[in-house]
């Protein structure tokens, strides 16, 4: 095989382009710290006796391919129903040319592919100064002069792995997922190629494929938009995030002795998606972030999420310092009344808390058999805001504070006008006639230009009118496979979520100083595409749960915690014990305080006040930072055993967060953590500070009782 190969390095990380100049063929492979790679020394052919005699010997492996996609009108090859990879429309993309340029600490290698038959394909790989990761974006053009199908095309494709390997890798690979579910968020899985049943056999008759992901408009269901293949024997791992607000997959596939680790919108087999590119026309697939490391998958995962920082960056100024924030809904449960606020208000007078927010159910409540409705008329209560919102936004300004509320508006509710027939030109539609339903909410269509005046008026102008500088947008339902409008299912729901990010958008444009928090029932959206254009998102709705602090700490690895809210629920029964617990939980992410805390006691109130102090002293190393868990959790999430010790170091290494948690049945041993090489101390504490020191650059926790919790603070 004759292989022509070009390579770029980008801050320790090696970008090796392989062509096979017999082919054309051309395929990437990212390698950390510029390794050496088997290439020449892999076998070229099988050598298999039954093919040799009838001169049918078959190649061991191929470079591997940028883009995979399939074309109607072409032979999908021996793969279908299982991957749409591999086949005839892959295999007649050539290569055509590359280029390079370099502005403004952005790098950007770009490489055109052309087949015979007309259609291209540009594959633009861009890199940020002082990143190790890298952005990919994958464009689709059509110059055959008729109009054609996408049934798959990919957003990245990480082929050649691991290229490390002079075969087919017997017991020497891995896939790692990330798995998600309500309340469940962030279970990391690993699986063994032979686990998988994706060991090469004797004879590559069919290409075999692991695919994965989520359909519909909640994109974090079972799983999280990642993958990443770890080569065990060499210690390296190369992994990618999907920026996806709808259905998306990952597909690690194979073909011969080599894997092929790639991902995108969820094809025409897994997702009921296909496009139609008339001539001249292009389509650009979903960004995807990508990167490679050695040494461990935390290694990976921080490459991954660092590169969300520059749009987390580009929010409002007053984000950047992580404030405090408050949230009415387990306080009031749904029933907030201005009285009610401005009494939360007043309890806060004098503490870090910037942002009070009123969550569900300061709408106008019809009574019916539905129980609560009226969400998508977006009507206050006169009931419970006598004097309008306006009154209570004013009135806790001066209070010291800055008012916050909730809404679910891409879906209307039973009980709403909007809700009724008179507005169906305006709702989502499956199959002509069946206006798309999820338990009592139907879904907005935000490629309507009357849907997109409605809430401009009822979202927009109200949040302006009011004076609020926190926006909290629910969304608890999925629109499922897709909807009408499109020429697949598949293809309506990926242009109405393109659309309701447009909105979120018009929002951000309209109001460049709000506040926008990403949940959907939690963490449903806990994605690159939502989470670069808002400021933070609700990491689960485990609101009073044992659990919050393993889910809070498994998400280190997925999303950035200067991005992650987490729920303190404080109420006057729990004990002092219980305060430690749920409070230490916040120092994994953004503190989120809620529950009855006007009737705490005094002693109470200075646990939180100590633990707001706490967090306002750790909070660079929260935003700026690298996490590693140690202990010995179970793998149970809603009933935690063992003991998680989280050590998160700042960038500088000059300043280290540890949180840990005792869960049921905690370990009776110490655990030790080395440190970097220096002089630590302990510098603060919060909780019991006899459990925790530093011995010999050795940190040093002692065993911990069932379901305590503290943090310190560490510094050279």
């Amino acid at each position: 095989m004759n292989i022509n190969t070009k390579s770029y390095l980008f801050n320790e990380i090696t970008v090796k382009y392989l062509l096979d100049e017999e082919t054309s063929q051309i395929a990437m492979v990212l390698l950390p710290n510029d390794d050496k790679t088997y290439y020449e020394e892999r076998r070229e052919w099988l050598k298999i006796p039954e093919l040799i005699k009838t001169g049918m010997d078959q190649k061991a492996w191929q470079v591997g391919n940028l883009c995979h996609l399939a074309l109607r009108h072409h032979n999908q090859g021996n793969g279908a129903g299982n991957t749409l990879k591999h086949g005839q429309s892959t295999k007649f993309l050539k290569f055509h040319a590359q280029s390079f340029t370099e502005e403004n600490g952005k790098s950007q290698i770009v490489t055109h592919l052309k087949a015979e038959e007309g259609y291209e394909v540009i594959h633009t790989l861009s890199h940020y100064e002082n990143e190790k990761g890298f952005e990919v974006e994958t464009e689709f053009f059509n110059h055959t002069g008729r109009r054609v199908t996408l049934d798959l095309l990919t957003s990245f494709s990480l082929d050649n792995i691991s290229p490390y390997q002079k075969a087919d890798a017997p017991h020497a690979l891995a896939l790692h997922r990330y798995r998600g579910g309500w309340s469940l968020e962030g279970k990391h899985c690993v699986d063994d190629i032979e686990d998988l049943n994706l060991e090469r056999s004797w004879l590559c008759a069919f290409p075999e494929g692991e695919r994965y992901g989520c359909i519909g408009s909640h994109p974090v269901k079972r799983f999280f938009p990642f993958g990443a293949v770890e080569d065990k024997e060499n210690q390296t791992f190369w992994g990618a995030q999907l920026a996806s607000n709808s259905s998306w997959q990952m597909e690690l596939s194979r073909e011969d002795d080599c894997y092929s680790l790639s991902g995108g919108i969820a094809d025409c087999e897994f997702g009921g998606w296909w496009k139609d590119i008339e001539p001249g026309e292009s389509f650009k697939a979903p960004k995807a972030f990508i990167s490679t490391a050695k040494g461990t998958i935390d290694d990976l995962c921080y490459n991954l999420t660092d590169m969300h920082h520059k749009y987390v960056d580009q929010q409002p100024r007053s984000e950047q310092t992580l404030p405090i924030l408050f949230n009415d809904w387990c306080t009031t449960w749904g029933n907030p009344t201005h009285e009610k606020m401005i009494a939360i208000a007043k309890r806060m007078e004098g503490s870090p808390v910037k942002y009070i927010t009123i969550d569900a159910g300061w709408t106008d409540v019809l009574e019916n058999s539905f129980g609560q409705g009226g969400n998508g008329d977006w009507e206050y209560s006169h009931k419970k805001f006598p004097q309008g919102i306006i009154a209570t936004s004013r009135e806790v300004k001066k209070l010291g504070f800055k008012l916050g509320i909730w809404f679910e508006f891409e879906v209307t509710t039973k009980g709403a006008k909007v809700f009724e027939k008179a507005y169906d030109n305006m709702h989502l539609k499956r199959n002509n006639e069946l206006i798309i339903t999820g338990g009592d909410r139907s879904f907005w269509d935000f490629r309507n230009s009357e849907t997109i005046a409605y809430l401009k008026n009822k979202v927009i102008d109200f949040l302006k009118e009011n004076e609020i500088d926190y926006l909290k947008v629910d969304y608890n339902g999925s629109i499922g496979i897709g909807c009408d409008g499109a020429e697949s299912l598949g293809e309506g729901l990926r242009q109405q979520m393109q659309a309701v990010k447009e909105f979120f958008m018009m929002i951000r444009e309209e109001m460049p100083n709000l506040i926008i928090e990403n949940c959907a029932s939690g963490g449903h959206r806990l994605e690159p595409c939502m989470m670069d254009i808002t400021a933070m998102s609700s990491f689960s709705d485990a609101h009073e749960c044992d659990e919050i602090p393993y889910i809070a700490a498994s998400l280190h690895n997925l999303i950035l915690p200067r991005q992650s809210q987490i729920w303190a629920v404080i109420n006057p029964e729990y004990t002092k014990k219980t305060l430690y617990y749920r409070l230490s939980s916040v120092f994994l992410g953004r503190f989120c305080l809620s529950g009855n805390t006007e009737a705490l006691d005094e002693e109470q109130w200075q646990i939180i006040k100590e633990a707001m102090a706490f967090y306002e002293a750790c909070k660079n190393v929260i935003k700026y930072g690298k996490t590693v868990i140690y202990g010995n959790r179970s793998n149970n999430t809603r009933h935690p055993a063992g003991t998680q010790a989280v050590l998160r170091l700042g960038k500088d290494q000059e300043m280290g967060l540890l949180v840990c948690h005792g869960f049921k049945e905690t370990m009776k041993q110490s655990i030790e953590i080395t440190l970097p090489d220096g002089n630590w101390e302990i510098e603060k504490v919060f909780g019991e500070k006899h459990l925790v020191k530093i011995a010999q650059n050795v940190l040093v926790i002692d065993p911990v009782q069932d379901f305590t919790g503290f943090a310190c603070i560490l510094k050279k």
